[in-house]
Parts: C-alpha cells; structure tokens; sequence
C-alpha cells in the first residue's frame, strides 16, 4: 500500500470563477481509471515543505481527467494551482481514490438527490453526469448553494447537462447573496425549507440515493431532513469540502529525535507486508509518529476526511479527533484514521494491509 506518484502533464487550464481554475490532465500511459465521485491528491513543494492536498474529479468517467481548484485565502496549494500553475506543467498526484460514489445499474429506474455546497459541485458534477449516462431510465434533482452566480463553479457544465437531460435532471439552486424566484429557495437552507420543497414537489420524498458535498452544517442539516424522510443511513453519501477542518491541522514531520524526549506510547506498523516499531511522542498523531520510521506510509488531507491513512488496530485503544473518513461501521470494525489517532494506551499496533 506504499503511496505511488504519477507524473500528469496539464493539457488546459480553464478560468471558471474569479476565485477557481478547471485544470485538465493528461492520462499517463498506464492510464488511471477512475469511478465517478472520487478525488486525486496532489503534491508539491512550497518552500522547502511538501504539500498535499485532495481534489475531487469533475467529469464524467468516459471523460478527461479534470479536477476544480478554488483558491482558499492563505492556501498555499490552492494558491498556486490557481495563479501560477501553467499548460505543460507536470504535476505529481495520486492514483484516484475515495467511496464517496456507488454501484450503478442501467437496468434500475432510480431517483437521487444531489445537493452540493459551494466547491462540493466538483464531484457532484461528476455524480451527475455518470448517473445519468449510466442509467437511462434515472432521475436527478440538483440543488446547488452558492452566495451568487458569479460564484458557481461548473455552471456553464452544469447547464449543458440540463440541456442534454431535460427531462431527466432537474436544477435548483439556492443563493446566499442573490435573490430567487422561489422563497423557498432565498436565503440559507434549513431542515424546514428543505422539507418544504420536498412537499411542494421541488425535490424527491423517497430518493433511492442521496449524495451530499459541501461544508458540515449543510450536510448535517440534508442528512436530518431525509432522516426525517425514513431513509436509511446507507442511501445518504456524504463527502465534506471545507478549507478549514476541524481535525488537526498538517504539520511538518519531525526531525531526528531527541533523546530527552520521552515517548508516551510505542507501536508497532504493518504496511507492504512489512513490521516496524515507532514511538509515539508528545503532540504525535499516529501518523507522523509512524512517518519517522515509515515515511512511506499513505496519507493525504490530514483532516480526517478523506481516508488515506486508514488502518486498522490489531493491538492496543487509540483516541480520534474527527472520523468523517471513515463509513459507518467501520470503527465498530477497529478502523481509525492514523492522521486524527493518538494513542490511549502504551502500546498500539496498526495494519495497513487489511
């Protein structure tokens, strides 16, 4: 499970808001498959500092692989994807991965809700258009909350899948900043509002699937409003897109040790089939004590969102600051994400291979 970086060389750069750029990417020659709704992690290095972060996927899977980035004030990556990133540039990223997607059917007649705040479109879009290509027989009701058309991102993308899939895929969008036609849809959403447009007929009371992106008071809220509905925790997907998580934040990898340092706790990792020992210092989540002898071990946002270092615990209890990376049943199951982990005990051990 050893992280593999592919070199991609930038084929189009394309200004979609003031604040955002569509960057297009050239497939590899061993060509990167991708299913619909999953995100690439990007490296680069920003003053002597490796940087990663993750970008969801927006085109369909038969498309090019194209990813949105919208500067984030004092985003270092974002920053420079957004101002000084060029075509014929080559970046470094990531086999595509993530579950926040599903198994299609083009032989089902399924309904789906979308709904996607702000930068959360970009894998929304991608849900969209596979959906919809996918399965023929489908329907889907977008509802997108932006603070103004000027911005949305993948507007004009958006637009042009309505137009293919008019009787199919329905849009509604609700503006922060900007007025609408609808006073249901003026303002910020709640569960009430939400559940009022589920009655007036703007959305679907018993979707088959609901796919939710977008900061974490607009996902709870959604969630609350279709657990109101009766549906069941396994037809809402979730992903959360927020420049400022509230796992821990990146933090450099430390150096050599210093001896007078004393470990709190002391561990063990299996990764690529391989035992190593580490010790936990203070401040150490599991990963970055785990980097010191395994600085290969995976990781990607450090924010407990996407799932890259997940592990499993075979020995030993870990305490986790946020578990949004991981699916329902899966901390049951021992999993953490090594990123949010600290160590409750004096010993932990942790399987990447699982």
């Amino acid at each position: 499970m050893a992280v593999a970086f592919h070199p991609l060389t930038v084929t189009e750069i394309e200004r979609d808001t003031p604040s955002s750029v569509l960057v297009t990417l050239e497939f590899p020659d061993t060509e990167l498959g991708f299913e619909h709704g999953q995100y690439l992690t990007f490296r680069h290095e920003i003053d002597g500092v490796e940087i990663r972060r993750s970008y969801s996927i927006c085109s369909p899977v038969d498309g090019a692989l194209r990813v949105g980035i919208k500067r984030v004030d004092g985003g270092a990556f974002s920053t420079w994807a957004t101002s000084a990133l060029r075509v014929g540039d080559t970046v470094e990223a990531m086999a595509p991965m993530g579950r926040f997607t599903h198994e299609l059917d083009p032989l089902a007649a399924r309904t789906y809700t979308l709904v996607a705040g702000g930068s959360g479109i970009t894998p929304i879009y991608s849900i969209a258009a596979t959906i919809l290509d996918t399965e023929p027989d489908a329907i889907v009701t977008l509802l997108q909350v932006d603070q103004a058309t000027s911005t949305i991102m993948l507007l004009d993308d958006i637009e042009d899948l309505r137009n293919r899939y008019l009787d199919r895929f329905r849009v509604w969008r609700q503006l922060t900043r900007e007025p609408q036609a609808l006073d249901l849809l003026d303002g910020r959403p709640s569960v009430e509002s939400f559940l009022a447009g589920v009655e007036r007929g703007l959305f679907p009371a018993a979707p088959d699937h609901v796919f939710l992106c977008g900061p974490e008071a607009l996902i709870e809220m959604i969630t609350d409003a279709h657990t109101r509905l009766g549906l069941q925790p396994e037809q809402i997907h979730t992903e959360r897109f927020t420049s400022a998580q509230s796992g821990r934040a990146p933090r450099r990898v430390r150096g050599p040790v210093d001896d007078s340092i004393e470990p709190i706790a002391t561990g063990q990792v299996t990764l690529d089939g391989r035992t190593s020992t580490f010790s936990v210092l203070p401040d150490d989540t599991v990963l970055t004590a785990i980097q010191r002898s395994r600085p290969e071990v995976p990781f990607a946002c450090q924010a407990g969102v996407c799932s890259t270092c997940r592990a499993r615990v075979t020995e030993g209890e870990v305490e986790m600051a946020t578990t949004y990376g991981l699916v329902p049943g899966e901390t049951d199951a021992g999993f953490i994400l090594t990123c949010q982990a600290t160590p409750a005990s004096g010993t932990v051990s942790v399987d990447f291979d699982v």
